[in-house]
């Protein structure tokens, strides 16, 4: 498909109040036109079933292009070594949560080739730029959060540059599917970590509305704090 085609195909799949709707929830200076994610994916898959080549050559001017340019190169065929220079690439295009994290969800290949990718996820945690380092935490926090890696992720929580709130919120979200996954290791981080009052507030609100926490330890943690 062309670069025409594909923006024929995002108008006709686009919804006013989807898109009215998305806009409250997104900040972002791109245009945008209300496109459903299940569609965009499915629309993706066509794209990188033909290459994509034309599509991704150009420069995107919405939200839902840089999205579906991030779910083409989670989905065309090619080496892993070609996939991680183009995803750490892309992330010089996110400037919102929902590009950053239906990504990085979408990564499915980090999984097998967890080792492999790691010195990308370290450059983005280390970047200045916010949602680089989001990307980084994200990407932890769907291919990483196992015992096998947990000083990794404890180590880019205290090394990542803190204070925006979405690398803030991304941390906490990121150690609250740790407290699930492997609770022993994430409470000794917890009390031994550097992590500012705000992330830990953070940190324990994504505990307590996780549905895989149970309730006694929710009332500990209402009465004690995560530290």
């Amino acid at each position: 498909m062309s670069y025409e085609e594909v923006i024929e195909e995002i108008e006709k799949l686009s919804d006013e109040k989807l898109r009215a709707f998305n806009a409250k929830l997104t900040p972002t200076k791109d245009k945008m036109y209300g496109v459903r994610i299940p569609d965009l994916r499915n629309l993706a898959k066509k794209i990188a079933k033909e290459g994509g080549e034309d599509f991704l050559s150009h420069e995107k001017q919405s939200f839902e292009e840089k999205m579906l340019h991030g779910f083409v190169l989670c989905m065309k065929k090619r080496d892993f070594a070609a996939f991680a220079r183009d995803i750490e690439d892309f992330a010089r295009q996110i400037d919102n949560w929902a590009v950053c994290d239906c990504v990085a969800a979408t990564c499915k290949q980090v999984k097998a080739h967890s080792e492999e990718f790691l010195p990308v996820v370290r450059r983005l945690i280390a970047s200045e730029r916010e949602f680089h380092r989001r990307f980084g935490l994200i990407l932890l926090l769907d291919y990483y959060v196992s015992p096998r890696w947990a000083e990794e992720v404890f180590l880019s929580c205290e090394r990542v540059k803190k204070g925006e709130y979405y690398v803030n919120m991304a941390i906490a979200w990121l150690l609250s599917v740790c407290y699930v996954k492997m609770k022993e290791e994430t409470k000794t981080y917890l009390k031994n970590c550097s992590l500012d009052e705000e992330v830990l507030k953070m940190t324990k609100r994504k505990i307590l509305e996780s549905y895989r926490v149970s309730d006694e330890e929710k009332d500990y943690i209402r009465k004690n704090g995560v530290k």
